[in-house]
């Protein structure tokens, strides 16, 4: 049976993470192991939390000393990991039962599946379904519709030197995802909801989507970290980014499409003066 690594950052999230460990205590799937990684947590109450989880049986406490982003702090529990599979889980959030044994099912027996995932609902400050896209290798190329709480396999991380921690200003996990892609790998959704993603009132996404310069910066580094990616999928972008333009005009994704369509212009230079005519179609 292979081993499952669980991988939970941690930055002063102490009150929350007891939710998120009975989660994974609760698995059908038993080989696993937890690694929780205080990424420089300020808040005593959460140093003491977690000091107490690192008594639990199968859960091992590492420190960062300093608070360097979720990049790193994943990077730096899935490098002692033991796991052949790795599924990194943000301490606020949750699975169902089943999630990870339907996942290692699915990598178990493809190994040209490279991510697995489910349909998510949310909770705390709002609940309901999260209204993500279903999986589509199109639009993924020009806005992320896989989140973080994902299996993939170690050996792959390891292929890619991990998550770039370069990508401070968020979408570390979108860059990551794409890097999979690179290696020719699959995406597989499961048509159930086995994640809960905790939303709360001061969340750092919604920060994150209303913040221009921080999406900005984020897509450029996405740009420049996989050029040949995109220029390999330039086919596929330009009818991605067409219906994104058309999602645009509706206001829907307003920031990122606009920045989208200024790194793929930059990309290709060549057609610059024609690349928005071929999009937008005038």
């Amino acid at each position: 049976m292979s081993k499952v690594s669980i991988i939970i950052p941690c930055f002063n999230d102490g009150i929350y993470i007891d939710d998120c460990i009975s989660s994974v205590k609760k698995q059908t799937y038993k080989n696993i192991e937890i690694i929780i990684i205080d990424d420089g947590s300020t808040d005593q109450n959460t140093k003491q939390i977690l000091n107490q989880k690192a008594q639990e049986e199968n859960i091992t406490l590492i420190k960062t000393g300093v608070n360097k982003g979720p990049a790193f702090a994943r990077n730096k529990g899935i490098n002692i990991s033991s796991g052949k599979y790795i599924l990194p889980l943000d301490a606020d959030d949750k699975i169902a039962p089943e999630y990870i044994e339907k996942a290692v099912n699915i990598l178990n027996n493809n190994n040209n599946i490279g991510i697995v995932y489910s349909k998510a609902l949310l909770f705390g400050a709002k609940s309901g379904i999260w209204d993500l896209p279903p999986y589509n290798f199109h639009e993924f190329l020009v806005q992320n519709m896989i989140f973080v709480s994902s299996l993939f396999r170690k050996d792959d991380w390891e292929k890619l030197n991990g998550f770039k921690e370069n990508m401070t200003d968020g979408l570390e996990d979108y860059d990551f995802w794409i890097g999979i892609h690179s290696l020719k790998k699959e995406v597989h959704q499961i048509d159930e909801y086995l994640f809960y993603y905790r939303i709360r009132e001061n969340s750092k996404t919604h920060i994150f989507k209303n913040n221009y310069e921080s999406v900005k910066k984020a897509y450029s580094k996405i740009y420049d970290n996989h050029k040949d990616f995109f220029k390999e999928h330039i086919e596929s972008v330009i009818p991605a980014l067409r219906s994104a333009w058309l999602e645009e005009r509706q206001k829907r994704y307003i920031i990122q499409n606009k920045n989208i369509l200024y790194n793929i212009i930059n990309l290709f230079p060549n057609i610059k003066k024609n690349i928005k005519k071929i999009i937008i179609g005038s």
